[in-house]
């Protein structure tokens, strides 16, 4: 089943359900995920290998830590959602993947995950 914007029209939200073992933050407990209404903040998506600089990425910029700090952080081991409002005009949300999710697990929704995305950042550790 592929998506198409006719499917989806802006402002409908889509119900998918994920592996509980990946975890979806405080509101998703019990595996099951709701997509922001799409009228309202744009979804980035930071994803990449194990340990390639995510989240230390993602607290640098949006959260004024030191890099230096960064070193400290524990492995992401779920998606973390963050929202930013900087501003009326800058609000958007981070999705922070772990590097351990399998893509080609069939209980992985891939529409509902990719379908409202604005942009993928794909992290690549090159030491």
């Amino acid at each position: 089943m592929s998506y198409e914007e006719e499917d989806y029209p802006r402002g409908d939200y889509i119900v998918g359900s994920f592996p509980k073992d990946f975890g979806y933050g405080p509101d998703d407990q019990d595996g099951e995920i709701e997509v922001a209404n799409t009228t309202q903040k744009p979804r980035i998506l930071l994803m990449g290998l194990r340990r390639s600089g995510k989240s230390s990425i993602q607290k640098v910029v949006f959260h004024k830590m030191s890099p230096n700090e960064t070193l400290f952080l524990e492995s992401t081991n779920k998606i973390i959602k963050d929202d930013i409002s900087n501003s009326s005009f800058v609000q958007f949300q981070i999705w922070d993947f772990p590097g351990q999710i399998d893509f080609f697990d069939p209980t992985f929704d891939s529409e509902v995950i990719f379908g409202g995305c604005g942009a993928l950042v794909f992290v690549i550790d090159a030491q």
